[in-house]
C-alpha cells in the first residue's frame, strides 16, 4: 500500500504538537530543574510524575515550584514523547488528558493528531489490529475532520484489502499442510508471518504442527538430528506442547549427544546434554546418557548416581564394577546400547493427570517442597521435577535458596487456580513469598493439574521465582521486569527463543516498549507476552555483556525500583538508558 495515500493522514502530525502548554516546573536546591506533573506534596515529600514513571524527592531539596493546570501539564508530557519519537506513549498520555477534560477542544485536537499518525504509520508496518484501532478512533472522536484533515474511511478501505491479503497467505500455508505438505507449508507460514506480526498468534500452533509432522518422518528415517531440529523450532513456536514432546525430543537429541562421546567430544556432549535435562530432568533416556558423560570424565559416583535415579534405586559402592552393573541392568530396560537406540515418537499421555480424587488434597513431601494434590502420579512427577528444578537453578544463579518445604498447590481446574489466587486466566502458574525472613520465608507455588507446560517450563519458572526472592531484603525493591527476567532464563532454551523470536518480530514492526517504561512497570501490560520477552531479553543481553554472576549481583545492588536504572547503566557501562536500548535492540535482532 503506498504510503502517499495517506498524505491527508499524514498532514495532521504537526498538529498534536500546534500548541503551547508546559508542565509544573520543580526548581531543586542544586540549581537543577524538574519538569512533569506534580502528584504529590505534603511537606515532606514531592512526586514528580515524568514522562516514564515517578520520581520521588525530599521537601528539603526543592527550591519551589511552578505549577500548571492538569491539563497544561499532561499535554506537555504528551507532545515531548510526540517530540521523542515514542507515539504509542503519547497517544496514551494524549488520551488520559481528553478523558480528564472532555470539554477541551485543545486535547480533543492533539488527540486527533496523534490518531492521525498512528493509522498510516501501523499500515506502513502491517500492524493491521491496531492500524484499524487508531482508524476508528479517528473516526469516532473527529467524524467529519475539522480537528485535523484526515481520511480514515479510505484507510479502513486499504486496511480490509491488506487484512484479506494476509488471510489468504495463511488459508494457502494450512491447505499446504492438510495435503502433508510440510517443507511448503512451513516456508508459507513465514511469508504470512513476513507480511504481518498480526497472525503469529493464530498460525504459530499450524506452523508447529507441521515441524512436528516433519520431525516424525525424520525419525522414522534415522536422521534424529534433524527431527531434533524440528522438535525444537515447533516447541519455539508453541511452547504449550513442553509436555507432550519432551520423551520424543530427548530420545531424537540423546544419539547425537553419544555420537559426540563416542567421538571423544566430551565437552560438546556436555553442552547438548544440560539443554536436554534442563527440558526433561527426570527422563530415564536421558539420564542414561548423562551417566554416560560421567563415566566418559572418570566420574563413577556421579554416574552412578545418574543410572541409579534412573532406576529409582540408591546408589550404593560406586565402583567401576557396580556403575557398569546400573548400566547394563538400565539399557536393558531401556532397551538400549552401547551401539542400538530406540526412539520415542510417542507424545506424553497427559490426560491421566486431569482425573481427581475426591476429598480433601493429600499432601507428599520432599526435601524442599510439599505438594498438595488430588492426583498421586501427578504429584510424583511434579515432587522429582521440582526437586531438579531448585537444585539446577540454585547452583546456576549460585544463591542459597529457601530452608523447609514451599507448599506446591496443584489445583483440579484452572478455575479453581485463578478463584484461588485471583490470577487472570493467561497465568499458567503463580509464586508468592507469604513471609520473608530470608531463606526460612514462607513460600508457595500455585498452578493447576493440566496447566500447559506444568513440568517443563512453569515449575522452574516458578521456583526461580522463589530463589530469587529468598535473596532480596525487599521483593519490591527489584523492578518486575527483572523477576520475570530471571523466571524466563532458568525455563528450557526452547522457551527463552520463543521469546526472542518474538521481539524480533516485533521490533521488524517498530513496536517495543521504551526501555525506561519497562522498568518503571509495576504490573502486567494489555499484552504480557511483550514483558516477558522484553524482560528476558534484558536479563539475557546483561549476561552476554558481563556474565551471570554479575547479573546475579544486581539482587544485592539494587535496593529501591527507582535505583534500577543507574545499577544496570553502571553494570552494562551505557551512558543512558537510550544508549543501552539502542545496543540491547541491535543484540536481539543479530541474535536471529
Amino acid at each position: 500500500m503506498p504510503i502517499s495515500r495517506f498524505r491527508l493522514l499524514l498532514c495532521a502530525a504537526c498538529v498534536a504538537c500546534a500548541f503551547s502548554a508546559r508542565a509544573d516546573t520543580v526548581y531543586l536546591k542544586n540549581g537543577k530543574t524538574l519538569e512533569g506533573e506534580v502528584v504529590k506534596d505534603d511537606g515532606e515529600v514531592v512526586v514528580v510524575r515524568v514522562t516514564d514513571g515517578e520520581v520521588t524527592l525530599r521537601a528539603a531539596e526543592v527550591e519551589a515550584i511552578e505549577k500548571q493546570s492538569p491539563l497544561e501539564t499532561r499535554l506537555a508530557l504528551a507532545s515531548r514523547q510526540l517530540q521523542l519519537g515514542n507515539l504509542e506513549r503519547a497517544v496514551t498520555l494524549f488520551e488520559e488528558a481528553w478523558r480528564a477534560d472532555r470539554a477541551s477542544i485543545q486535547a480533543r485536537r492533539a488527540l486527533a493528531g496523534a490518531y492521525a499518525q498512528q493509522a498510516p504509520k501501523y499500515l506502513a508496518l502491517h500492524r493491521f489490529r491496531e492500524a484499524r484501532t487508531a482508524c476508528e478512533n479517528l473516526a469516532q472522536l473527529d467524524p467529519q475532520g475539522q480537528l485535523v484533515p484526515h481520511n480514515a474511511a479510505q484507510a479502513l478501505k486499504e486496511l480490509n484489502a491488506q487484512e484479506r491479503e494476509a488471510e489468504a497467505k495463511v488459508q494457502n500455508a494450512r491447505g499446504l499442510a492438510a495435503g502433508g505438505h510440510w517443507a511448503q507449508a512451513i516456508a508459507a507460514f513465514q511469508q504470512a508471518l513476513a507480511f504481518t506480526p498480526d497472525v503469529r498468534a493464530s498460525v504459530a500452533p499450524d506452523m508447529a504442527q507441521c515441524y512436528v509432522k516433519r520431525a516424525m518422518d525424520c525419525s522414522r528415517d534415522g536422521r534424529t538430528l534433524n527431527a531434533a531440529a524440528d522438535l525444537e523450532a515447533a516447541l519455539t513456536l508453541d511452547p504449550s506442547l513442553g509436555d507432550k514432546l519432551e520423551s520424543f525430543y530427548a530420545s531424537c537429541a540423546l544419539p547425537g549427544i553419544l555420537d559426540s562421546l563416542s567421538r571423544g567430544h566430551v565437552a560438546a556432549a556436555q553442552v547438548d546434554l544440560k539443554r536436554v535435562l534442563e527440558f526433561a530432568p527426570t527422563n530415564r533416556q536421558a539420564l542414561y546418557v548423562a551417566g554416560r558423560t560421567e563415566e566418559a570424565l572418570s566420574h563413577l559416583p556421579a554416574a552412578a548416581n545418574a543410572y541409579a535415579q534412573a532406576l529409582g534405586t540408591r546408589v550404593g559402592n560406586p565402583t567401576r564394577e557396580y556403575t557398569a552393573e546400573l548400566r547394563q541392568k538400565l539399557e536393558a530396560e531401556l532397551g538400549v546400547s552401547a551401539t542400538s537406540w530406540k526412539v520415542d515418537t510417542t507424545f506424553a499421555e497427559l490426560t491421566g493427570y486431569a482425573a481427581s480424587a475426591g476429598g480433601p488434597a493429600q499432601k507428599l513431601d520432599t526435601e524442599y517442597f510439599q505438594i498438595l494434590h488430588y492426583n498421586e502420579a501427578l504429584a510424583r512427577e511434579v515432587a522429582a521435577r521440582a526437586e531438579a528444578a531448585r537444585q539446577r537453578i540454585v547452583a546456576a544463579l549460585n544463591l542459597p535458596g529457601w530452608k523447609g518445604q514451599a507448599r506446591v498447590y496443584l489445583h483440579r481446574t484452572q478455575a479453581e487456580y485463578t478463584a484461588r489466587t485471583g490470577q487472570a486466566a493467561w497465568t499458567g502458574g503463580f509464586s508468592r513469598p507469604l513471609t520473608m525472613r530470608g531463606p526460612l520465608s514462607e513460600l508457595e507455588i500455585h498452578s493447576w493439574q493440566t496447566s500447559p507446560r506444568l513440568l517443563t517450563s512453569v515449575l522452574p519458572h516458578e521456583i526461580a521465582h522463589l530463589v530469587v526472592d529468598c535473596s532480596l531484603r525487599d521483593v519490591a525493591s527489584l523492578p518486575m521486569a527483572l523477576h520475570e527476567g530471571f523466571a524466563v532464563a532458568m525455563e528450557p532454551q526452547f522457551r527463552q527463543g520463543h521469546f526472542l523470536d518474538f521481539l524480533r518480530l516485533r521490533l521488524k514492526s517498530e513496536h517495543f516498549i521504551p526501555l525506561a517504561e519497562l522498568l518503571a512497570l509495576n504490573s502486567y501490560p494489555s499484552d504480557p507476552e511483550f514483558f516477558y520477552a522484553e524482560g528476558y531479553a534484558l536479563v539475557a543481553y546483561l549476561i552476554q555483556q558481563k556474565s551471570l554472576a554479575d547479573v546475579v549481583g544486581l539482587l544485592k545492588t539494587i535496593t529501591s525500583a527507582s535505583r534500577a536504572p543507574a545499577e544496570i547503566l553502571r553494570l552494562s557501562g551505557a551512558k543512558s538508558l537510550e544508549d543501552l536500548e539502542k545496543d540491547w535492540k541491535a543484540w536481539i535482532v543479530k541474535k536471529e
